[in-house]
């Protein structure tokens, strides 16, 4: 059997959360940590926006945003409920990304 291909950088916060969606679903994935400096041809060709997360499926199908990762996991398997109330979890994540990365980045990359 031929797993999912999951492109990851361990400090990438959305990609924290679609390891941590694929974690709890059970999901079984080939786990690339991905050099931000030096990005995998395969990762490229797969999704050229040279971001993390990606997760290359064994049909080829591929999913490059973190929240569609998770959504595409926990819909396969939600053993802990994350989903159990959905637009309150989707609001919690959208309210956190809308000033959360601007922070984050300030943090980051003073200047």
């Amino acid at each position: 059997m031929e797993y999912p291909v999951f492109y990851s950088f361990r400090r990438c916060p959305y990609a924290m959360r679609a390891r941590s969606a694929l974690l709890v679903s059970e999901t079984p994935g080939r786990l690339r940590e991905v050099v931000l400096r030096d990005k995998p041809d395969a990762m490229i060709a797969a999704s050229a926006k040279g971001t993390v997360p990606v997760l290359v499926q064994n049909d080829d199908m591929v999913i490059d945003e973190s929240l569609d990762i998770m959504l595409w996991a926990l819909e396969r398997n939600d053993p802990e409920h994350w989903l159990k109330d959905a637009d309150q979890a989707l609001s919690l994540i959208a309210e956190a990304d809308g000033d959360f990365k601007a922070h984050l980045d300030r943090y980051k990359y003073p200047n």
